[in-house]
């Protein structure tokens, strides 16, 4: 890795990294560590363009090396290309190259509308890392939205013991409401967390009381 590139990119000067790193690899483009560097930097600049380029490249020299790979993935999976990232994904699963590609395979997975496979890779995701806060955050989104709402529960309470957010005691209090258990404690928590999250989401609480009233009344009839 190029110290002095990182260094000018963590201070904001993402330009002056890249075209270090450009300038270094025409001197010497068998330099991998600085071709993934440079892809990283090319991604979070927003230039897919050019980091598929270069890795496509790249991958010319680097035979199926499985890091250029796993960055081609993520640059297909941003620029939604689902399919080819799917492929690449799935391919580095097989391989088992790391809780990583399980956790991007998951994510396509989801926007190409698969749920139920999502959910299956999220959740070997999240047990070949437990303690990584956005796999037990996107397994327990991916619950949420598939109505499992126990389990979904069960994971945004590791996920806030990582780190707390608002995001995550809010939906435990969507979890708690859509079960008939106690939930005011999660949305207190959740508000204290962060005022304007909370406000933002309200109505989709209010919607949901309002959906669950209604469910409860049609079932007394």
């Amino acid at each position: 890795m190029n110290k002095k590139a990182e260094q000018l990119f963590n201070d904001g000067d993402k330009e002056a990294a890249i075209k270090l790193i450009v300038a270094d690899l025409n001197k010497d483009p068998k330099q991998l560590q600085e071709i993934l560097q440079l892809s990283t930097y090319l991604v979070q600049a927003g230039d897919l363009e050019q980091a598929e380029e270069l890795l496509a490249r790249s991958l010319e020299m680097f035979k199926d090396n499985q890091d250029l790979l796993y960055n081609l993935g993520n640059v297909y999976y941003l620029a939604d290309k689902f399919d080819k990232a799917n492929s690449i994904f799935q391919n580095l699963v097989n391989d088992d190259y790391a809780f990583e590609a399980y956790f991007m395979l998951a994510k396509t997975l989801d926007q190409q509308g698969k749920r139920q496979l999502a959910i299956m890779y999220a959740l070997t995701a999240a047990e070949k890392s437990p303690n990584d806060l956005q796999a037990n955050e996107l397994l327990a989104d991916l619950l949420l939205s598939n109505g499992n709402f126990n389990e979904s529960l069960g994971f945004y309470k590791i996920a806030s013991e990582i780190k707390p957010q608002a995001k995550y005691y809010f939906n435990m209090a969507l979890c708690a409401m859509n079960l008939h258990e106690d939930y005011q404690t999660y949305l207190n928590k959740s508000k204290e967390l962060d005022k304007s999250f909370y406000m933002k989401n309200e109505k989709k609480l209010s919607d949901l009381q309002e959906f669950i009233k209604q469910g409860d009344s049609n079932d007394g009839k």
